[in-house]
């Protein structure tokens, strides 16, 4: 599994079983989560906050090379996790 540094998405990583996965942060994540009562209802809403320094792992013509793709955006990178 991979752990996108910026938004903290794990997903599959590329060993080739997953070879159309690729991984966009949202534009924002939960900064706090929402509580609830006992029976359900929602006392206190959910936060949230942007991610600063999106990773966006799909590709885009490179300028100078036009036959060429390169990602759109590194952000912070991943981790590699089990």
């Amino acid at each position: 599994m991979t752990r996108c540094n910026s938004c903290g998405a794990t997903y599959p990583k590329d060993d080739g079983t997953h070879p159309d996965y690729f991984h966009a942060c949202p534009d924002q994540i939960i900064d706090t989560h929402a509580v609830c009562d006992e029976k359900g209802n929602v006392t206190t809403p959910a936060t949230f906050k942007p991610v600063a320094n999106p990773r966006n792992e799909n590709l885009q013509p490179k300028p100078e090379k036009p036959g060429e793709y390169v990602m759109v955006s590194e952000g912070s990178g991943v981790t590699e996790v089990e």
